[in-house]
């Protein structure tokens, strides 16, 4: 939505609600700490039940309490650095404020907030779906990684990281040299991996590879391209397809990078040994009773069970006990 790809109705419907309210909105808040400040961003859909119409009722950005832009009732009303009123004018309920903005010398705030959030990169990298070649270059990564080769099409200009990521592939796959574009027409592009055995070089595309190969190609173009670079990396079940001792130098990496400043980076997995690697030093636990709201809180365990792997207190249910 604040990409401007989309509107409120493309991504929401009736059945999204709360269901154990009877609301008919639905709140989101984020908040991002940069800039020697904190920015606030909320937004407000409003739904009617009886028929399939939502909007967006309330849209707002602040930054240190200093208002950036609001939007309410169909009118929006701008602010400049430094809070100064701006323009008042009406604006389409199905759309965000935030993604139609210009850049402008005199609202370098809100034009670096719309620019951070297309840095948060959110995937559930699913090898089955990755699609071999790309039309075009794209700057957004969907949501099952599809369009994989045309976002790496963008990030592959960056020739520094590129050694990098291409010296960190031949040390973790066996045989790897080197990623190449092979031209199909005047703009399709497909990605090709090619492999060094004797003194031979053997090329695939990326659909002849392993699923495995395939998710452990991304994850890692994902961690080399994103560290210090401001980007956050949300990633469910990143050992999906990959057996421990693939994953775990990539999670090493990962970590360090985070450790570092370099990168924020948010994990969803279930397997014990990335519960055990991870949760004691960074862990949250999501709880939800029956079909009631999840509680979210620090992984934490009795003084009297310290020792016991964290996936252990999970499988026997003494977490946070």
């Amino acid at each position: 939505l604040l990409n401007g790809n989309v509107s409120v109705k493309d991504l929401f419907n009736p059945a999204s609600l709360t269901r154990w309210q009877t609301l008919s909105e639905q709140t989101f808040e984020l908040e991002i700490q940069a800039n020697a400040g904190i920015y606030v961003y909320r937004l407000v859909i409003e739904h009617e039940k009886t028929r399939p119409l939502l909007r967006i009722a309330h849209e707002s950005l602040h930054f240190n309490d200093m208002l950036l832009l609001k939007f309410e009732r169909g009118e929006a009303q701008l602010y400049r650095d430094g809070g100064v009123p701006g323009p008042t004018y009406p604006f389409d309920w199905e759309r965000s404020v935030v993604a139609t903005l210009p850049p402008r010398h005199d609202n370098t705030q809100l034009t670096w907030f719309r620019e951070r959030m297309k840095r948060f990169v959110i995937v559930q990298i699913d090898a089955f779906c990755l699609k071999n070649e790309s039309d075009e270059e794209s700057a957004l990564l969907t949501y099952r990684a599809e369009n994989f080769v045309s976002w790496y099409r963008i990030f592959s200009q960056d020739q520094g990281k590129s050694f990098e990521l291409t010296q960190a592939l031949r040390e973790i796959i066996d045989g790897f040299s080197h990623f190449a574009f092979q031209s199909v027409g005047e703009t399709t592009r497909i990605l090709t991996v090619h492999f060094k055995k004797g003194g031979e070089t053997i090329k695939y595309q990326l659909k002849e590879l392993s699923e495995g190969q395939r998710t452990l190609i991304v994850l890692y173009v994902l961690a080399y391209f994103s560290r210090s670079a401001d980007y956050t990396l949300c990633i469910d079940e990143p050992e999906n397809f990959l057996a421990l001792p693939e994953i775990q130098p990539w999670l090493r990496y990962l970590y360090d990078a985070c450790a570092e400043n370099d990168l924020q980076a948010l994990l969803i997995s279930h397997h014990p040994e990335l519960i055990d690697y991870l949760a004691a030093h960074a862990g949250i636990w999501f709880q939800r009773d029956n079909t009631g709201p999840a509680r979210v809180r620090p992984v934490v365990s009795h003084n009297s069970l310290d020792g016991v792997p964290i996936s252990t207190l999970v499988e026997r249910g003494w977490i946070n006990v």
